[in-house]
């Protein structure tokens, strides 16, 4: 029997889990609170109307894959041109001083920008975006949820049979509080990590012979440039990626402070001068990468139908949240198509 389940978030496990149901013919409704699917995996577009587009990878800066159903899910995506293998020079960089990065694992990123997983992903999928879910209730065993859209107007979707949470663990807490107290609990024990972004495109290229490097001792903890990535825009553009730490103590400083301290910062281990930049635009990620996961593959309460997947639950990287919601599909399909045959 087709059932219908709610995906609250269309970043990585919601997207893992969404398509596990869907592909057993279940009826599936992701809602995304922003402007496109992939979560923490974006593009800030500059230019569409070129080919390639130009843009920056500001959040998830490569990532990896070991495990077979992740790894079949990227060669699915590299043979329909959505993602491919970086292989840019990575070093250690401490203020000057560059060593080799030793790593014999593929990096791979989206193309042309990393958000072209997620959209690759996504294909298919019911996929509601700008409809944020700020309240669940329970009746007559099915869900109802209310959702504040982005014109200001507030709908309410009903009739679902199961609730699926794929969002960071500070926004699962005011959420879940009363109708899932434990999920709420479990949630309210992870802290997840500021992080500043900045985006920079220098005026004259950066004379350096890498494409990305771990810096070692400093406020930035890796630099990148984004342009070598495969299917990207002439150029040179550069991510810069703070520390957890100096993000914590930084939090509350404006865009273009951080973004000036930054590449200062820059300036000194690369020792570059970057004179009058086209551009220096910093972003703040408030929920970055948990700091204290939970070591758990997902949550899943198969009384109410109702379940959480995401790396607040698992870890850290893309390949652990999306086997967190690959994980929670199947159990919910178990669960699903187990109430059925019964």
């Amino acid at each position: 029997m087709r059932k219908r389940v709610a995906i609250i978030g269309a970043g990585m496990s919601g997207l893992a889990c969404a398509r596990e149901l869907v592909q057993h013919g279940h009826e599936v409704i992701l809602f995304e609170k922003s402007r496109g699917p992939g979560g923490r995996m974006p593009t800030r577009w500059l230019n569409r109307e070129i080919d390639p587009p130009l843009g920056f990878d500001h959040g998830t800066q490569y990532f990896q894959a070991s495990s077979p159903a992740f790894v079949r899910l990227v060669q699915a995506a590299q043979e329909a041109g959505a993602v491919a293998p970086w292989t840019g020079h990575v070093v250690d960089l401490a203020y000057g001083v560059s060593s080799p990065h030793s790593s014999t694992t593929t990096r791979w990123v989206g193309t042309p920008g990393m958000a072209s997983l997620a959209r690759f992903m996504a294909h298919g999928l019911d996929l509601r975006l700008q409809s944020r879910v700020a309240g669940i209730v329970r009746q007559n065993q099915f869900y109802q949820l209310t959702l504040h859209m982005a014109d200001g107007t507030v709908r309410v979707e009903s009739g679902f049979d199961a609730v699926v949470c794929a969002v960071p663990a500070e926004q699962v807490v005011p959420l879940f509080a009363d109708i899932n107290p434990s999920l709420a609990n479990m949630a309210a024990d992870v802290k997840s990590n500021v992080t500043w972004s900045v985006m920079l495109t220098p005026r004259e290229a950066i004379k350096v012979e890498f494409d990305g490097a771990f810096v070692v001792d400093s406020p930035l903890g890796w630099i990148c440039r984004d342009s070598s990535k495969p299917g990207r825009a002439m150029g040179d553009r550069w991510m810069l990626q703070a520390t957890a730490d100096w993000s914590r103590l930084h939090q509350d400083y404006t865009a273009e402070e951080a973004g000036k301290m930054l590449l200062d910062v820059f300036c000194n281990v690369t020792g570059q001068l970057v004179e009058e930049p086209l551009s220096v635009t910093a972003h703040r990620w408030l929920y970055s990468l948990p700091s204290n996961p939970l070591g758990l593959p997902c949550y899943f309460d198969e009384a109410n139908l109702l379940g959480a997947c995401g790396d607040w639950l698992t870890g850290a990287r893309v390949e652990d949240a999306f086997l967190s919601g690959h994980t929670l599909g199947n159990q919910l399909l178990n669960e699903l198509e187990g109430t059925f045959i019964q």
